[in-house]
């Protein structure tokens, strides 16, 4: 058994060497497969069990702080969380709970809230983040010069804010909070060890009760840090020490789990507490920790999912393709009586050798490429920044996995047909290739076909603002049934083709629609690559883009004031009161952008309903918005009270009078109740809610925008001059038309475009490659073919033009396909979002993309073609293979 295992390695390897061009397609999508799994992987695991580390925390060994995440229970199945999108607090008298735990040796209230540093004749420095002095341990802050804050009118500012302000103790700074501008005196400037300023964040200080006064939560802190006592264990041992502890059934005894328990005490479980210590004090630190590891998870799980299906369909089509082209080896083997096992164990010796070769060559680019993604994401503001990576070796081995069954599956499904054929029957089919294909096959094609028909219709029938979903879901099914039914459909359009070609070409014209329809195998698999780089690339990128004109065209039609105010990082409310009393303005309405979690069974039982929600004022709605209501009425929307969009009612179940449980963007529970059920707007969300029930909800207490409307007469810049007064205590106060109210609608999608885009690119790469070396090994595989016609009587002229006439075909067939795909779904979209047939977005898009592939393949056929028919005719008949 030894020596049979040793001599199928050796003729396997020799078979790879007499083979390079053929398993360089292979290589290169294997490879290409493993980087994309490896990377996709390392943000999966990442986005579990990553974090940022702590900064402004790092004195303090454990850090409690309220849960950033609505939890709902599953009766069968795991508990369902939505993350919060704004800063949840906890009540201060916890402070006093978590002293008394036995170990703490200080417990201290940390408050965190945006301020803006102003200085006279200068702009504001940025926001920062306001602070009581008492928490400056938690770094820990120590004074550099002068005296800490004493009174409600100092301020101790971090060394890096004070140079940059060029304040020094003594000095007078103007900073800007949600209740406008106030001066302070620079009492001191201090820093942490051996820095100016933390890497990521300022601070500015003030007395502690200033700083629960400004916060506008007397009553609450946003984290509690812990200072232990001495040899105080504060978490469990890592590694195998605290597997160990935990097989031997050791009771946990740490501060972290001491807190936890005191907090339990109170009510303020797991629910609605954490406790976390070394890296993980960073989820408590930045808001947006736990929001980026959602992301990351919610991201590389999608984007996983499809790079993993196109590196099977690629990888599987490749290597189909390499088995294929050998069929009369096979044959020939069969007759020399090599049996299917025997045949078998050769093919997938060869392929796993060149697969597995590869998939450990893609690891190490895999966790680079990880690492440019998660840089990438950080850019265009998807994750924070500073979001640090988990490395370890389950993503690498799940790469290896994965890509060695598919190699191993696909070389046993193109194999398997091959070798159950008697050795006669063998001989004559390798020499013509049959066109047709299996009835399992042919039936997968069409179910798949059926499913995209499904995916078309639910783009009519879902919510506008998840139509995306199917109409892409349709695409890429359709591609997926082409695929299946590849030889089939591209003999038929070969046949079609054949008369144009003739027309256009004459002799070269006949002979390339003839060969097109005698390889159809062949043709299919240089055809389906391209299809699905054009197919794919458009569907992604032109359904974005139409969701993001839809959101601006709908946004367009539902405001009606013609002026936006607008602030640097917000408005503050005083702003909207005091634009009320500016003579001509008919009416205002604040616009306060978040997001709620409906705690409601909803109507597929989800107890969990994430939605877009706006505060706004009912008193100012009319003359500032038109948002049609199908009933009840907006002007009722005070106090107890929320609209919902027919969508959200109808998705929740909901009518007028009746209650709907809403966690708003803190985590706080309400109960309002229904006055109003409008039209479905991308631009304005599900649910509206009165303006002064959000925006102490909020992290910032600050209006995105507000909405005035104005008599006839009254223009921006008179509105800008009576607003003037105001610009010297609230930064970068500025009037404009309602478009600006678009643009700032536009920001917040302008992330989301980036990363389809950015990941549209990756998988664009991978297809491209994968695409051209295949077409190099398919036009390679015919060399005794081309030498064959040339000793045949066929010039190398004639040849170059039957050559073009099968790349136009071929370009032209993946051309049809790809654009049929896309352009079908992506036409429901757009007439389901903007009533226009047309996908939105810049044409030139789409032009670059068939470009780009049309290139692809001309190159990859002509480049291969021209070196074949340099060689000499006899020569080139002695190629195996």
């Amino acid at each position: 058994m030894k020596n049979v295992r040793s001599s199928t390695l050796s003729f396997a390897w020799q078979s790879i060497r007499a083979r390079r061009t053929e398993f360089v397609a292979s290589f290169l999508a294997v490879l290409g497969g493993a980087i994309l799994v490896t990377a996709c992987g390392v943000l999966l695991q990442s986005g579990l069990f990553a974090g940022i580390a702590p900064q402004r925390y790092a004195a303090a060994p454990v850090v409690a702080g309220a849960a950033q995440s609505v939890t709902a229970e599953v009766p069968e199945g795991p508990d369902l969380v939505e993350t919060l999108p704004e800063r949840a607090m906890l009540p201060a008298k916890l402070v006093e709970t978590v002293a008394a735990v036995p170990g703490v040796r200080r417990a201290i209230g940390e408050l965190g809230f945006p301020v803006t540093l102003m200085t006279a004749g200068q702009g504001g420095h940025g926001t920062t983040l306001g602070h009581g002095w008492g928490s400056a341990a938690l770094t820990p802050y120590t004074l550099r010069a002068g005296a800490p804050p004493r009174g409600p009118g100092e301020v101790v500012l971090d060394a890096g804010t004070a140079g940059r302000a060029g304040a020094g103790v003594g000095s007078t700074v103007r900073i800007a909070t949600a209740d406008g501008a106030v001066p302070y005196r620079v009492a001191g400037v201090a820093a942490p060890p051996g820095a100016d300023a933390l890497p990521r964040q300022s601070a500015l200080f003030f007395t502690d009760d200033r700083a629960r006064e400004l916060s506008g939560h007397p009553r609450e802190v946003v984290a509690i840090g812990v200072l232990a006592d001495p040899g105080v264990r504060t978490d469990a041992p890592a590694g195998l020490a605290g597997l160990a502890g935990l097989f031997e059934g050791a009771t946990d005894d740490t501060l972290t789990h001491r807190v936890e328990q005191a907090l339990a005490a109170q009510g303020y479980g797991a629910e609605r507490a954490v406790v976390r210590s070394g890296v993980e004090r960073g989820e408590v630190e930045f808001l947006g920790a736990a929001q980026s590891r959602s992301v990351l998870t919610l991201v590389s799980g999608s984007f996983g999912g499809f790079v993993l299906m196109i590196v099977l369909l690629v990888v599987a089509g490749t290597l189909s393709l390499v088995v294929h082209q050998r069929r009369r080896e096979v044959a020939l083997l069969r007759a020399v009586a090599a049996t299917p096992r025997q045949i078998h164990r050769m093919l997938a010796t060869e392929v796993l050798l060149v697969a597995g070769a590869a998939a450990l060559l893609g690891i190490a680019p895999g966790y680079l490429a990880a690492q440019a993604l998660r840089d990438g994401f950080a850019r265009i503001g998807v994750i924070e920044e500073g979001f640090a990576l988990s490395v370890g070796p389950v993503p690498a081995a799940a790469a290896v996995l994965l890509c060695l069954g598919t190699a191993r599956l696909a070389v046993w499904a193109a194999a398997r047909k091959q070798v159950r054929v008697g050795p006669v029957a063998a001989l004559r089919e390798s020499v013509v290739e049959r066109p047709d294909i299996g009835r399992g096959r042919i039936t997968g094609g069409y179910v798949v076909l059926g499913l995209a028909v499904v995916s078309l219709g639910a783009v009519v029938a879902v919510p506008q603002s998840l139509a995306t979903v199917p109409a892409v879901l349709c695409s890429m099914l359709a591609l997926i049934g082409i695929a299946l039914l590849g030889p089939r459909l591209t003999a038929a359009l070969a046949r079609i083709a054949g008369a144009g070609l003739l027309r256009r070409f004459g002799v070269a014209g006949y002979l390339a629609a003839a060969n097109s329809a005698a390889g159809s195998r062949r043709l299919a698999a240089a055809v389906m690559p391209l299809a699905l780089t054009i197919g794919f690339a458009s569907s992604q990128f032109y359904s974005q883009t139409t969701l993001s004109e839809a959101t601006r065209y709908q946004a367009r039609a539902a405001t009606v004031a013609p002026y936006v105010v607008t602030g640097a990082g917000g408005v503050a409310p005083d702003v909207a009161a005091a634009v009320r009393r500016v003579p001509g303005v008919t009416a205002v309405t604040p616009l306060v952008a978040t997001e709620v979690v409906a705690v409601e069974q909803t109507l597929f039982d989800e107890p969990l309903s994430r939605s877009t929600a706006y505060g706004i004022d009912a008193a100012g709605v009319r003359g500032t918005l038109d948002l049609p209501v199908a009933s009840g009425t907006l002007d009722d929307l005070r106090g107890d009270t929320v609209a919902l969009s027919e969508t959200e009612a109808r998705w929740l179940g909901k009518a007028i009078g009746d209650r709907v449980t809403l966690a708003l963007g803190d985590g706080t529970r309400v109960k309002p109740r229904v006055v109003a059920v409008y039209r479905a707007n991308l631009g304005f969300g599900d649910v509206l809610l009165p303006a002064a029930t959000v925006l102490p909800h909020t992290t910032d207490r600050l209006a995105d925008a507000v909405l005035v409307a104005t008599a006839s007469g009254t223009d921006g810049p008179a509105l800008t001059g009576a607003l003037l007064p105001l610009s010297k205590d609230h930064p970068g106060l500025a009037v404009s038309d309602r478009t600006s109210l678009q643009a700032a609608q536009d920001a917040q999608t302008r992330s989301q475009d980036w990363l389809n885009r950015l990941l549209l690119a990756v998988i664009l790469g991978y297809v491209a490659l994968s695409s051209a070396t295949t077409l190099v090994t398919t036009t390679t595989a015919r060399t005794r073919e081309l030498a064959l016609l040339r000793l045949s009587g066929g010039t190398r002229a004639q040849i170059a033009r039957m050559l073009t006439a099968e790349t136009t075909l071929l370009a032209a067939t993946a051309v049809l396909l790809g654009t049929a795909t896309a352009a079908v779904p992506l036409t429901a979209l757009s007439l389901r979002l903007t009533t226009n047939p047309v996908p939105a977005g810049p044409p030139w898009v789409f032009a670059a993309i068939v470009t780009t592939t049309v290139l692809t393949a001309l190159l990859a056929i002509r480049i291969p073609a021209g070196r074949v028919l340099r060689a000499h005719p006899l020569e080139a008949m002695r190629t195996p293979t």
